[in-house]
């Protein structure tokens, strides 16, 4: 029975440093390539000082969706400043795979290498 209050106590310990932490802080930022409305989504810890690294979260082929905002979203919670891409263009968002071939398809079909 003690190990179990001390596996508590630890445990509660180690969370309490990211407990202490300031909230993760989200927000919407909107830009445009070539005459397209894009709105990305950025997430970072406010508590945190200085700079830190960054990660560009890509989208699956449905759309800058809730799981692409849950994951830069997770990502700030471990530090890191996140930011969300949008390839579609504001609320280009889907659950059809057809819609999403779509949009993929006008992301893609004029690449040159």
């Amino acid at each position: 029975m003690k190990h179990i209050h001390l596996l508590i106590i630890i445990t509660a310990l180690l969370f309490s440093g990211s407990i202490a932490r300031g909230a993760v802080v989200t927000k919407t930022i909107s830009y445009h390539d070539g005459g397209v409305s894009l709105q990305g989504f950025l997430a970072f810890d406010n508590a945190l000082k200085g700079k830190r690294p960054g990660i560009l979260v890509v989208h699956e082929w449905w759309g800058l969706n809730d799981y692409a905002r849950k994951r830069a979203t997770q990502l700030a919670g471990m530090g890191y400043v996140a930011f969300a891409l949008d390839m579609y263009g504001k609320d280009k968002v889907t659950d059809h795979p057809e819609q999403a071939k779509e949009f993929s398809k006008q992301v893609t079909g004029n690449v040159k290498f």
